[in-house]
């Protein structure tokens, strides 16, 4: 689920950062740029303040709280999992580690740090993990400390019927570490109080093995749900808006 989080706030740093005609509060990185990835990371930083309230006007969201109406995943047909109305305490208290940035193969590595994310929402879970069979849906709750991501974008600039170049985001890949956590799933099982106590159990006790197991499914879910997010901002702007040459 944290996973979920480093990816959005990929999503709204490059959102942000290459958005044309904005307010004196953004600096923009020019594509000529010799130093773009130190200007996106001062730009990043400058902006976290605003980042933490939302810019509704570019359709970024607030990221505190960070609201995620609906995630899919899937994971090599071990486990089917479906979250909605998530809500993201502690995603504005990021830091931009690492960010590596190249225009002429328009690929994008960045690493994040989140010291401490808490979520709630609801959960739809079918298929085993951890050698259990986990079944049900119902509210949930989690706490996360120390999530690192390294996540990698892939980016293609197409022309439209309008004649003008646009990018687009073909490819999202993510690799988290996570020092600790705690999940709480209720109702697993139909609401059965002794498996439900029992899983949650397992799954707390074990949680470095869960996260290996569960890891796929969630980045399935980034892939599915942050791409167009992201397009959904990238086809607002041309290629030339988003980077000028000076």
């Amino acid at each position: 689920m944290k996973t979920i989080v480093l990816a959005g706030l990929i999503v709204t740093i490059f959102g942000v950062t290459f958005a044309h005609e904005l307010p004196d509060f953004i600096h923009v990185c020019k594509k000529n740029d010799p130093n773009l990835a130190d200007c996106i990371k001062a730009s990043v930083n400058s902006l976290k303040p605003k980042l933490k309230t939302g810019v509704p006007e570019y359709k970024i969201p607030s990221l505190e709280p960070l609201e995620l109406d609906e995630l899919v995943g899937t994971s090599g047909g071990n486990i089917k999992l479906m979250l909605k109305n998530v809500t993201v305490h502690g995603a504005s208290n990021f830091t931009l580690l690492k960010l590596k940035a190249n225009l002429d193969t328009l690929n994008f590595v960045v690493e994040l740090d989140l010291p401490h994310l808490s979520i709630e929402g609801n959960y739809d879970v079918d298929g085993r993990v951890i050698l259990l069979q986990i079944r049900g849906s119902g509210p949930m709750t989690g706490d996360f400390t120390n999530c690192k991501a390294l996540v990698k974008l892939q980016m293609q600039v197409s022309k439209r019927s309008d004649g003008e170049n646009y990018l687009k985001l073909t490819e999202l890949k993510t690799r988290i570490s996570v020092g600790g956590g705690k999940l709480n799933l209720r109702n697993l099982f139909g609401g059965d109080p002794v498996l439900g106590e029992a899983v949650n159990t397992a799954i707390n006790s074990n949680f470095d093995s869960f996260m290996k197991e569960i890891k796929p499914s969630i980045e399935s879910a980034i892939s599915n749900t942050f791409t167009g997010i992201t397009n959904g901002i990238l086809q607002e702007f041309t290629y030339e808006m988003l980077f000028p040459e000076s």
